[in-house]
């Protein structure tokens, strides 16, 4: 039973087979029950098989192997190049080859690249300087901390108070429209030292930027609320300026430069300094 219309590839082959031989081949597509137009075709292209239909053809496409090549190499120079920007790369690079953008889009979806919300990353973030002083910082700090010195940790950050809905009611068809006024005045700022033995030791509220001098007067506000705190439990040693780990360079310049931070290494156990 033929699974398909039209002559199988055994009648197309008697009437090929009668071509080569020289023998009248339209009579022998006659007797197959095979159009002359089927006939002439098998007898033209030699062929008694079907093609196969569908598929990727390599040699019809225009996005060569070199070309997503070429467009992997620009989103790994720069992952925010566009479509157009890239169109237009490759019609720089390739000469004679243009590209629509649904044509880069697919591909580009295909070696597996989406959109996603970009990253902001540093240019010092984890490079070998930052990594190394965030050794040197890791091991002092273990150092103090086997030696079982009176460390206090405080870092700063912002405080937002401003609060509202994000939703209302109004007629069908106007928009829901609160008025405000404009915001204005400097951000407010929280700085706050903990510690293990003491918990909350200082805490304090700064309007605008945290610069090097509100953060120096600080470590000494600090020193002081260590020092008229309670000192029966605490170890003999203190440490009263460990520095957060992401910004040891610029916070060890301050404790350079208070006179306070370079005597809070005498705190006794039994006596308020």
């Amino acid at each position: 039973m033929k699974t398909h219309k039209g002559p199988t590839a055994e009648e197309k082959k008697r009437v090929l087979d009668a071509f080569l031989r020289g023998d009248n081949w339209k009579l022998v597509a006659q007797h197959n029950d095979m159009s002359l137009a089927t006939a002439r075709r098998v007898v033209t292209t030699v062929r008694t098989t079907r093609l196969p239909r569908g598929g990727f053809r390599p040699s019809k496409s225009k996005v060569t192997p070199e070309i997503r090549a070429a467009l992997e190499q620009y989103l790994d120079k720069n992952c925010q190049y566009t479509l157009r920007e890239m169109q237009t790369f490759v019609a720089a690079d390739f000469a004679g080859t243009e590209l629509s953008v649904q044509t880069i889009r697919r591909h580009i979806l295909g070696m597996l690249y989406t959109v996603k919300q970009v990253r902001i990353e540093p240019a010092t973030c984890n490079n070998n300087i930052s990594k190394q002083n965030r050794r040197e910082f890791a091991l002092k700090l273990k150092q103090h901390q086997d030696n079982g010195d009176y460390i206090v940790y405080y870092d700063e950050t912002n405080f937002n108070v401003y609060c509202k809905r994000s939703f209302g009611r109004s007629k069908k068809g106007t928009r829901v429209t609160v008025v405000l006024p404009p915001s204005k005045g400097p951000n407010l700022q929280v700085q706050c030292a903990v510690s293990a033995e003491q918990g909350l030791v200082h805490y304090k509220l700064e309007r605008g930027s945290i610069r090097m001098e509100q953060n120096a007067l600080f470590v000494e506000e600090v020193y002081e609320a260590v020092k008229w705190s309670d000192m029966t439990t605490l170890p003999a040693s203190a440490l009263s300026s460990c520095w957060t780990t992401r910004r040891p360079i610029r916070k060890r310049k301050v404790a350079l430069s208070n006179t306070m931070t370079r005597r809070c290494c005498a705190l006794a156990p039994t006596h308020r300094c």
